[in-house]
């Protein structure tokens, strides 16, 4: 499905049309095949869009370094949530990895201020930010590592044979992102390889990770969880802090888990987005008994 926000989106929608929409975003140089450990998790009660970023998977490259930035991504984002919204006729789930977890909450930050306006109605129902950039003290240079990985990657993939088929090759191409880089499925390793390797966006949104960080938390009014991995070591724990996150946000810290959560605890990912959707739907049901009683008293005074 191509969306008019230029992305190429990938849909799951085996569940029924009253399933939640949950929104799965990725990562620097990754794409929608990051999530493929997820999917299997939740694709049975939830409706799941995942969406390439420009420049990522099957999306073409923008022609505007500017739009690479994480706060121009989350406003990509947001059209694409507040699109799905008006077609459900009710907010959709953001879940995002690293940059695409900063974005989530830019996404959620643009749809809190959208909201305050009269007659809005929401468009992002919660944000669930795993292992997210962004949440810095001032603008970095670049993560850890982060340099390196395209140029790894492009080696790897001129090499004769698949570093990947093997567990000591998949040590050497992700042991800065996995907490078990050995347990890792060839295959999803084979493909994440791949799509950062042919990332045409990753210089530009590498730059755009560099220059800023996320300074809109107040505007965020929706539930958010956030995950640190305690093992990760392009975004460490220690380069994340809970004061740049808002206020009101879960604050999860995972034992055995890199960079990427999706990998190596993709369960505990599919629970955490489980939760997120139910805390959302409770609270929704809450408001509307409010209002249905509300309702109710003000026919009787009449």
């Amino acid at each position: 499905m191509s969306a008019p926000e230029g992305l190429a989106v990938h849909l799951v929608e085996q569940a029924g049309a009253r399933a939640p929409r949950v929104v799965l975003v990725h990562g620097l140089g990754s794409a929608a095949s990051t999530w493929s450990l997820v999917v299997p998790h939740l694709a049975a009660e939830h409706r799941l869009v995942l969406p390439d970023l420009p420049g990522h998977g099957e999306s073409p490259p923008v022609d505007d370094v500017g739009e690479m930035s994480p706060r121009a991504l989350g406003r990509r984002l947001h059209r694409l949530a507040r699109r799905f919204a008006q077609q459900d006729g009710r907010p959709v789930h953001l879940v995002g990895h690293s940059l695409g977890g900063w974005a989530c909450l830019e996404a959620a930050a643009d749809d809190g201020a959208a909201t305050g306006r009269p007659g809005a109605r929401p468009a992002v129902a919660t944000v669930t930010a795993l292992t997210p950039a962004g949440l810095w003290a001032a603008p970095r240079r670049r993560p850890p590592l982060l340099p390196t990985g395209q140029q790894f990657a492009r080696w790897a993939a001129r090499l004769p044979v698949d570093v990947t088929a093997s567990a000591w090759g998949r040590a050497l191409a992700f042991g800065a992102t996995s907490a078990a880089p050995r347990r890792l499925p060839p295959e999803v390793a084979r493909t994440a390889v791949a799509a950062v390797a042919a990332a045409a966006g990753y210089a530009a949104a590498d730059a755009g990770i560099a220059a800023g960080l996320f300074e809109r938390a107040g505007q965020v009014r929706v539930p958010v969880a956030v995950v640190a991995g305690r093992r990760d070591r392009v975004v460490p724990p220690s380069h994340l802090l809970r004061e740049r996150a808002p206020a009101h946000a879960r604050w999860l810290e995972w034992d055995d888990c890199g960079h990427v959560p999706a990998w190596d605890r993709p369960a505990d990912v599919a629970a955490l987005v489980r939760e997120q959707v139910a805390q959302a739907a409770h609270a929704a049901h809450a408001v509307h008994a409010v209002e249905e009683a509300e309702q109710v008293e003000a026919e009787e005074g009449r």
